[in-house]
């Protein structure tokens, strides 16, 4: 499995934090309220004023002939003949435009075609009032329609003009669009309200997504409406990358310096830990181990009680090994090291001696009351061993009835004197068990550690040969063998 660090994972928080940052800060960008563009207007083409002229000449031309004395003589009278003069007459001035005059029930005075929307327009303008008024037709032809007054001010009927307006087409056909996906359309106004649309270019689609521009052609009931595609207004990004940038960098700089400070402190933690392991191991803990991070303590608390109690069952065990179980004075092996670590400190220039002791008839005592009286005697004398000996002074049990005195730091001289006080102040009998009671003596060899020897046990060697000595004089004696 990949080993990863604190660190890393407080990257990785950094950077999803910032990407959030960066989501939210999209988010916020694209709900603020968006500007619509307001429709750009267009300069009004040539053709479209040439258009706006003819229809208020148009207008002018209906006016002058409502208003000529003989138009109200057609009307007044209805004599065809009136009306035919003056239709000639009109005729003649103005060849492209054909003209009608239509009482208000709408009877034509003259002959000609009158199309349903001129109709519509005269049926409004009756309704409206005595009022101009333009339709056109689906032809392209333009109809201006003109009240006509008696001297007292009645409405008579009304002077249609229509005339054909092909420019109509050609404007439409021409008109610049402002982008290749924009959409035009060439809408007339009826009579009724309604809006007729003529012709279209372009994309239609655009149409639903925005308000157009109007080119409209005044006098003449027509429009054009042109949609471009709509661009939302694009706010300067900068202010909203700058934002996220500085959010991004803040973030990145609290979770790595907080990162950091955790690893730190779990660092110094698992240090901690570690201390105590070496510790448990050296067999030495300490009172206290000072952690930073609440986490640590509890488990720490509960190792370091279990480390005690298992320290202690420990140098129980330990301790146990190097004590003999029946004197309960130090056994052969913890009497070896001892005498191992002696030996090596005479380099240093230290003296040490060491005293073997054996119990005068031991055997005999064995013998006679048993072993349960022996077990008795080598208790009670290595009882008697530890209560007249200094504390610094090394008592072993070395097998049998055979016990040795360590003198760590004591001359040769000073450790005879130790060894005659010993025998002085051991009691002189023993109980062993109810009823029997044993005299108390031993016999014992005496010798020195020296830096002349090749190996550490060759001073327990010459201290043996000296309680040998002492055995063959009668015993309840000390001798004295040293370093050659």
């Amino acid at each position: 499995m990949p080993h990863t660090s604190i660190l890393r994972f407080g990257l990785i928080l950094a950077a999803a934090l910032a990407l959030l940052a960066g989501v939210v800060t999209t988010m916020f960008y694209l709900s603020r309220p968006q500007t619509q563009p307001a429709p750009e207007e267009f300069d009004k083409p040539v053709m479209a004023t040439q258009i706006e002229f003819m229809a208020d000449a148009m207008q002018r031309s209906a006016a002058r002939i409502a208003a000529h004395p003989q138009t109200l003589a057609c009307f007044v009278t209805g004599s065809p003949e009136v009306c035919q003069a003056q239709a000639a007459n009109l005729h003649a001035l103005n060849q492209d435009a054909a003209v009608l005059f239509v009482t208000d029930g709408q009877r034509q005075l003259l002959p000609g075609f009158l199309s349903g929307d001129t109709r519509l327009m005269l049926a409004n303008a009756g309704r409206e009032g005595a009022g101009a008024s333009a339709t056109a037709t689906a032809t392209f032809n333009l109809s201006m329609s003109h009240p006509v007054l008696s001297s007292d001010g009645k409405r008579l009927g009304f002077v249609i003009v229509e005339q054909s307006v092909p420019q109509l087409q050609a404007l439409f056909d021409t008109l610049p669009l402002p982008d290749a996906a924009a959409y035009a359309e060439l809408q007339q106004s009826q009579g009724d309200g309604t809006v007729n649309v003529l012709m279209r270019r372009g994309n239609q689609a655009v149409k639903k997504r925005g308000e157009p521009n109007w080119i409209a052609l005044t006098g003449t009931p027509w429009t054009i409406a042109v949609w471009r595609p709509v661009t939302p207004v694009v706010e300067n990004a900068a202010p909203y990358v700058l934002g996220w940038l500085m959010a991004s960098l803040l973030i990145a700089i609290l979770v790595v310096a907080t990162t950091l400070a955790v690893r730190n402190r779990v660092t110094d933690n698992l240090r901690m830990l570690v201390k105590f392991t070496n510790d448990l191991r050296q067999q030495r803990l300490r009172v206290e181990y000072p952690v930073s991070l609440a986490e640590f303590k509890p488990p720490l608390e509960t190792m370091l009680k279990l480390g005690k109690v298992m320290l202690g069952k420990q140098k129980e065990v330990t301790a146990q090994a190097r004590v003999d179980h029946l004197s309960q004075v130090n056994n052969r092996r913890a009497f070896d090291e001892k005498q191992r670590e002696l030996f090596a400190s005479l380099k240093d220039g230290w003296s040490h001696s060491l005293l073997i002791l054996d119990i005068d008839n031991f055997k005999q005592v064995n013998d006679t009351f048993g072993h349960e009286a022996g077990d008795q005697f080598i208790i009670k004398f290595g009882n008697a061993l530890k209560n007249c000996l200094r504390n610094s002074d090394f008592i072993a049990r070395l097998g049998g009835d055979e016990f040795c005195v360590l003198f760590p730091y004591t001359p040769l001289d000073r450790a005879q004197e130790l060894a005659e006080r010993l025998r002085a102040n051991m009691p002189e009998s023993v109980e062993l068990i109810p009823g029997v009671t044993q005299k108390l003596s031993w016999s014992g060899g005496l010798s020195e550690y020296s830096r002349d020897d090749k190996q550490d046990n060759e001073a327990l060697a010459r201290a043996d040969a000296a309680l040998l000595e002492a055995k063959r004089s009668g015993r309840n004696a000390t001798r004295i063998r040293a370093a050659a």
